[in-house]
């Protein structure tokens, strides 16, 4: 018996350690996955992270399951299964759970914590005016500092994302103010540099950036801080303090695993300062010192920027851009990059039938005079027009001084021609052009007009559209193409350039010369009849396929596409849908703020009366300002004007460190 009454006693403690074990267990997933978190520098949690907080989840409802919800621990492990579905993002979970709790638990000393996570996620789900109630009910009747301080940095962060910096300034000194636990604090100083930024003051944001060092926070969010105090500095053009900075953390062994991230930057520094040649070499430096690196991928990436949009040198920029992937496959800039890649490829691909097509009727030229007429030259660069710009179109014949294709230039005495037509015929006669003269002009026809079409839809490089349509327009005037050529002329004057004399003329040319046309119709204002089986079927389609990419979330390729639709079948219900479909891209999955604005504007311009065009009149509308009056201390809480959710602004992705002025 002795023995018998020793054994309860040892059962009851060793059941007494697996309880808590298990939610020990719990708690100490819940810090690893949160640990972990924190370092992600990724846009989505890796999966690691989600295996930590998803056996956080799995132990708290075992502890809840085995000893029952009335345990002495069965609401910290609720608590902790709704905070750990928040960082899983799925916040409608989080919601459900963190509502149960308040519902069963009416006495537990967890309340304002649970209710302070519960106005988490209505922040998150877009509910602004539900949370900052919460918010704010919390900082009034609770006395733990550090929950009103969490209240005060989460008031701070939704005025930040409404764009009200002096109140989330105010919100977020607040939140300094009453913790006394450092990361918090430091957090709220970072958001508080932000904000400072944001409203252009950079000397202030200069000094809360600095003043995060002093602060308990991951090594990350410090070097985030330094990289932002130097972008600040950069606003001031004060250059030799910014690189001073740089320079001095290049050596701090803290942050050595951002060692080729700092060195891009010093280099991404000088592009900013306009000397892209000396950059592209210290890109060029970051790729042989730090290979497959985060930053050997980013100055690949700049380098691939500059190759395009300055030098205008595709086939090196899309070289440049499949570098990235090379350096780093997971990289940040990686998937920008392999867009460029993608839409310069196409580029490349009618250039090069282009060259082809060129050369074949270069040689065919030398036996048929009737196709010289038909020869053309073209430029493989970006074309940058301005008011003096004229197009000289280079034909080549027989009796030409200049052959530049062939390498030979400039006058040549009489003996010398001779024998270089003799080399020329010689050449030609070994090299045979097996397609039919027909078909390399119809081929020829097609990629001028291609090319012209590449600039205005899939690249919307205006200026080189405009001297590809001029191009064709002088090279293929019978052309059943040149009707549309001028059209898409006349769309580039009017609608981006705003040129209205250039586009008059335009229009008056199609009309004169085009008036059969579905183009010199829609300018005279007449019904565009097309048989009623085929009418929408081509734009639908395509209407449909863009809609696809959407699902796929291929954006900027859907917007490509829905351009095309708006632009070629710009009488159709699909030119108005696909006009209002880019902007809604913009607005709601980019949050490109300025280009959904101009995409609104020209839905609103072109097509005010339609139901889209309706919705497009009243988002580029001042919209009114009100402000949502909250019971809370007034003395503490800042109240914003609250707009719809779709409404607020996200942070946006920018592919540069630093954005050129």
């Amino acid at each position: 018996m002795k023995r018998v009454k020793f054994l309860i006693p040892f059962l009851f403690i060793l059941g007494g350690c697996a309880y808590y074990n298990t939610f020990f267990n719990a708690e100490e997933n819940y810090r690893a996955g949160l640990e972990k978190k924190e370092n992600n520098t990724r846009n989505r949690l890796p999966a690691d992270v989600k295996k930590h907080f998803n056996a956080s989840i799995s132990k708290s409802w075992r502890v809840i399951d085995v000893y029952g919800d009335s345990s002495s621990w069965a609401d910290d492990a609720l608590i902790l299964i709704g905070k750990s579905y928040y960082h899983l993002e799925e916040y409608n979970k989080s919601q459900e759970i963190l509502e149960q709790f308040l519902q069963k638990y009416v006495t537990s000393d967890l309340i304002p914590e649970a209710e302070l996570w519960l106005a988490k996620t209505y922040l998150k789900q877009g509910d602004n005016e539900q949370a900052l109630l919460k918010f704010s009910g919390i900082i009034s009747k609770t006395e733990s500092d550090e929950i009103r301080a969490e209240a005060f940095f989460n008031i701070g962060e939704l005025f930040f994302l409404l764009e009200e910096y002096e109140k989330a300034i105010e919100n977020f000194s607040n939140c300094i103010n009453t913790t006394s636990n450092s990361e918090t604090a430091g957090k709220a100083q970072y958001k508080l540099a932000d904000s400072y930024f944001q409203i252009k003051d950079y000397e202030s944001a200069v000094e809360y950036y600095k003043n995060v060092q002093r602060y308990d926070l991951p090594i990350l969010k410090q070097y985030d801080a330094v990289i932002q105090m130097v972008n600040s500095l950069l606003q001031l053009k004060d250059f030799e303090r910014a690189e001073e900075i740089l320079q001095n953390i290049l050596r701090d062994q803290r942050f050595k695993n951002q060692y080729s991230m700092i060195a891009t930057k010093l280099a991404n520094m000088i592009e900013f300062q306009g000397d892209s040649n000396f950059a592209i070499e210290k890109y060029r430096e970051v790729v042989v010192k730090y290979p497959r690196s985060e930053g050997s991928a980013l100055a690949s990436f700049y380098m691939a920027q500059i190759y395009e949009f300055e030098y205008g040198w595709l086939d090196s920029a899309k070289v440049k851009y499949d570098r990235v992937k090379k350096e780093k496959a997971n990289a940040e800039s990686a998937k920008e990059a392999s867009k460029r890649s993608k839409i310069l490829a196409e580029y490349l691909k009618i250039k090069k039938q282009l060259r082809k097509d060129r050369d074949d009727m270069f040689r065919l030229a030398q036996g048929d005079s009737a196709l010289v007429d038909s020869l053309v030259t073209g430029i493989d660069t970006l074309f940058v027009l301005n008011k003096d710009t004229s197009i000289n179109v280079s034909v080549f014949n027989e009796n030409s001084d200049e052959t530049n294709e062939r390498g030979y230039t400039g006058s040549l005495p009489s003996e010398k021609k001779d024998k270089l037509k003799k080399e020329l015929t010689l050449k030609e006669k070994k090299v045979a052009v097996s397609r039919d003269p027909k078909i390399v002009e119809s081929s020829l026809l097609k990629n001028d007009f291609r090319i012209a079409e590449f600039f205005l839809l899939n690249y919307q490089h205006y200026d080189s559209a405009k001297v590809s349509y001029i191009h064709f327009i002088e090279n293929h005037t019978d052309s059943l193409l040149t009707p549309k050529a001028y059209f898409s002329l006349y769309y580039i004057y009017k609608d981006i350039d705003s040129d209205l004399v250039a586009a008059d003329s335009l229009k008056a040319l199609i009309i004169e010369k085009y008036p059969n046309t579905i183009y010199g119709r829609k300018l005279l204002g007449k019904e565009i009849f097309v048989e009623e089986n085929a009418k929408p079927k081509k734009a639908k389609i395509k209407f449909l396929n863009a809609e696809n990419l959407v699902d796929e979330q291929e954006y900027n390729e859907a917007i490509q596409l829905f351009n095309e639709v708006a632009i070629e079948d710009s009488g159709s219900v699909w030119a108005t849908k696909s006009r209002y479909a880019s902007a809604y891209i913009y607005e709601n999955y980019l949050s490109d703020t300025e280009n959904a604005y101009k995409s609104y504007s020209l839905l609103a311009k072109e097509y005010p009366k339609s139901p889209q065009g309706k919705i497009a009149v009243k988002k580029i509308a001042e919209p009114p300002k009100e402000v949502v009056q909250v019971e809370a201390d007034s003395s503490q809480v800042i109240t914003p004007a609250l707009p719809d959710s779709s409404e607020v602004k996200q942070n946006e992705f920018l592919p540069r460190i630093i954005e050129k002025q």
